[in-house]
């Protein structure tokens, strides 16, 4: 997939957009609802990642018809001068390289119940320890 860009929009606005709830209707009157139930973004000024937690449920008169979905999903965002801001979505389903994932977010999104990329969330382990580390060690004058 590639990157998509709206013209001058802010980081903020792409973001509150990204990160949008959504209901459609589906097959045999069945109600889809797609929450984002957290999200963060983690980067600089000009470009970064936007992390989320993703639920979807699907109901026909209010009874849940299949199992709920719920996914991680990994926005690298960008700022394009004369563009503005952009968007290229993945989730772990891909491994992106990208493993600066809240390590919560993997509770949120158990590999038991709704699957997952092992490996990925390994090199999110090993990354959050990473930093850990960095920030134990002293500081040399």
């Amino acid at each position: 997939m590639g990157w998509f860009f709206t013209r001058g929009s802010t980081r903020k606005e792409l973001i509150s957009e990204q990160t949008r709830n959504w209901t459609a209707n589906g097959p045999n009157d069945t109600t889809v609802t797609t929450n984002c139930l957290a999200h963060c973004y983690r980067g600089g000024v000009f470009s970064g990642v936007l992390w989320a937690v993703w639920e979807r449920t699907f109901t026909r008169n209010g009874e849940a018809v299949q199992p709920t979905e719920r996914w991680i999903a990994c926005d690298l965002l960008r700022y394009k001068r004369g563009f503005g801001w952009g968007a290229k979505g993945m989730d772990e389903s891909m491994h992106p390289f990208y493993y600066s994932c809240p390590l919560r977010y993997l509770e949120m999104v158990p590999l038991e119940t709704y699957g997952g990329c092992v490996e990925w969330r390994e090199g999110v382990r090993r990354y959050h320890a990473r930093q850990r580390e960095t920030r134990r060690r002293p500081v040399r004058a």
